[in-house]
């Protein structure tokens, strides 16, 4: 083979070489997977504190995540086989994208040959056991005012309680697995941190996997006086003064006062006020108890305050008795009142007036009188030289002869007053001025006028002691009513000006002693300058206390303007322009 030869053959197996070494084409890959998916909280520091996994099935993705965790802007963490990944047309990146995963998303993964394969990404809420209240208390060991632990009713994020309390701001005990409870972003200690609770609070929980949930803590003010609840017999109405009716008692304390369960009778009471809408009560108990923090006895009483627009008349007068430290002074106390399942409207529960261990405290040999011109006891007299009707309360007689031994020792104190040589003479021994002067001062302050006739005056004596007056009692024609028939139009009354009545006559004999005047400047300008500003206090607390029962009762029985606000703000005025009054008074002994 010549050299020619030789090259065209080289160059023929070098063709075929190449030829037989040409590329075969691959095909393009169709995987198009969501192998792992996941929201991390390194990536979603704002919203998570721990990651969210997911259990991928299928097509499926269901991501677990606890109740309350806000979902609405999260990025995702995932991991595919397909050449991309988009949601709505909008490439999705790992670890960048933002997808709100509050509603389903459906990721559609596309493979490199441009097949699609779509997942779709759901959430399945669960609890978490961080994001509950399970229980929220005042307790009374770190709340001073509260007389016993009130516990809330806690459902669906809200927790609930009704309760008197004269101070809002109370420190509550709560248990939960929250990592962080807040309030408007101030961090919240369970018996530790003080809150204003006048109106609804709500406390922010955040538990240990970021979930945050609220819940709205509701007190009750609007019935925050406590409620009595009084069941007759067979419901029968009350409709009696003498007829005691067998019943059940049931108190709610509210937090404030003990709660109470008993058995009581009930009768109606008072004189001219039975004959109104809304009826007074007394009650009964079948045995001693201590209500709404007072000392314990049977005998208890409802004012009804039908006449008082207010309801606060009864309570101006005894808290000032009280500031005066004058003996045996009632306390009232704010209640809501319902017999047989009736709602009967806003009272006054009091003591009753009567001679016991935890009333009037006379019972070795004292006498406890009422001057009352409805002279309707069976033991009474009128006395020699004013005619005062002089009803006997204590002791219980039996016959006449006792009555003319009451008479005849009270007769000595009248005669030493009546006399030709009064003041000068020792009537003081037989009655105690200082009583007579506490009385003035808070008949003049509320203008109670009834001792003019006299009504509804107690008059107390110890064995071997004086006279004296109290307790105070029935302040319902106060306040400029008598004569006007309307509260707080005329603040500059005289408490002494029915010069025929014989009440006016005697007391007006009393206000005659030099010493007694003397004693009524000195008590009033000390009254007038270190107690009165606690009294108007006293009534501030007190209606705000009783503004919703008060709305309430006119609900009710309409025996008012209708505006509670109004109404107390011109009780205020009044009384501060009769205060007023009362300095001139004293100014011209």
């Amino acid at each position: 083979m010549n050299h020619l030869t030789q090259k065209i053959v080289l160059l023929f197996l070098v063709l075929g070489i190449a030829s037989g070494c040409k590329k075969k084409e691959i095909p393009l890959s169709s995987a198009k997977e969501i192998t792992a998916f996941k929201i991390e909280a390194v990536n979603n520091p704002n919203a998570l504190k721990l990651d969210i996994g997911s259990e991928i099935s299928g097509n499926s993705i269901v991501l677990t995540v606890t109740k309350g965790l806000k979902l609405t802007e999260l990025k995702a963490t995932f991991t595919t086989t397909g050449k991309s990944v988009t949601v709505n047309g909008t490439e999705q990146k790992s670890t960048v994208s933002i997808l709100d995963f509050s509603k389903s998303i459906k990721y559609l993964v596309t493979a490199d040959d441009g097949s699609q394969n779509t997942y779709t990404v759901t959430v399945k809420e669960v609890d978490d056991i961080g994001l509950i209240i399970k229980t929220f208390t005042f307790q009374k060991a770190l709340n001073s005012n509260l007389t016993q632990d009130l516990n809330f009713t806690i459902s669906n994020g809200n927790a609930t309680a009704k309760l008197k309390s004269p101070s809002r701001k109370l420190i509550a005990t709560f248990t939960t697995e929250a990592v962080d409870v807040s309030i408007d972003g101030v961090k919240q200690e369970s018996g530790k941190t003080v809150v204003d609770f006048t109106n609804p609070v709500k406390y922010t929980l955040t538990s240990k996997y970021g979930a945050k949930a609220e819940y709205t803590i509701t007190v009750d003010w609007e019935s925050s006086v406590p409620h009595i609840y009084i069941v007759t017999t067979d419901n029968a109405p009350i409709v009696s003064k003498d007829v005691y009716l067998p019943a059940t008692i049931k108190i709610e304390g509210l937090g404030a006062f003990d709660d109470y369960t008993g058995t009581t009778r009930i009768k109606g009471r008072g004189n001219s006020t039975w004959g109104f809408p809304k009826k007074p009560y007394r009650l009964k108990l079948d045995k001693k108890a201590s209500l709404l923090g007072l000392a314990e006895e049977k005998d208890w009483v409802l004012l009804a305050n039908y006449l008082d627009p207010t309801l606060m008349f009864n309570a101006v007068a005894m808290k000032t008795g009280q500031l005066l430290e004058m003996p045996y002074t009632n306390h009232i106390i704010p209640v809501d009142v319902t017999i047989n399942n009736t709602y009967v409207g806003s009272y006054a529960f009091t003591e009753q007036v009567a001679v016991a261990k935890n009333r009037v405290n006379i019972e070795d040999g004292g006498t406890l009188l009422e001057l009352d011109t409805y002279y309707d006891e069976p033991w009474k007299f009128k006395s020699t030289n004013y005619n005062l009707p002089v009803m006997i309360k204590y002791p219980d007689l039996t016959s006449e002869n006792e009555v003319t031994s009451i008479k005849n020792e009270f007769q000595l104190m009248e005669n030493a007053i009546s006399s030709n040589a009064f003041p000068g003479n020792n009537y003081s021994d037989y009655l105690d001025i200082n009583s007579v002067v506490n009385l003035f001062i808070v008949c003049n302050l509320t203008d109670n006028e009834e001792l003019n006739h006299p009504k509804s005056l107690y008059m107390y004596k110890p064995k071997d002691g004086k006279y004296a007056f109290g307790p105070l009692w029935d302040f319902d024609w106060a306040f400029g009513f008598e004569g006007t028939g309307t509260h707080f139009e005329k603040y500059d009354n005289s408490l002494l000006w029915n010069s025929s009545s014989i009440g006016t006559q005697f007391f007006k004999r009393l206000l005659a002693d030099p010493k007694v005047k003397t004693l009524f400047k000195q008590k009033w300008t000390a009254f007038k300058a270190n107690k009165m500003p606690e009294l108007m206090t006293y009534l501030n607390k007190y209606a705000s206390t009783i503004e919703a029962s008060q709305k309430k009762d006119f609900d009710k029985w309409g025996n008012s303007s209708g505006d509670f606000t109004a109404d107390y703000q011109k009780m205020r005025a009044w009384l501060v322009k009769r205060a007023g009054y009362i300095d001139g008074l004293v100014a011209g002994f």
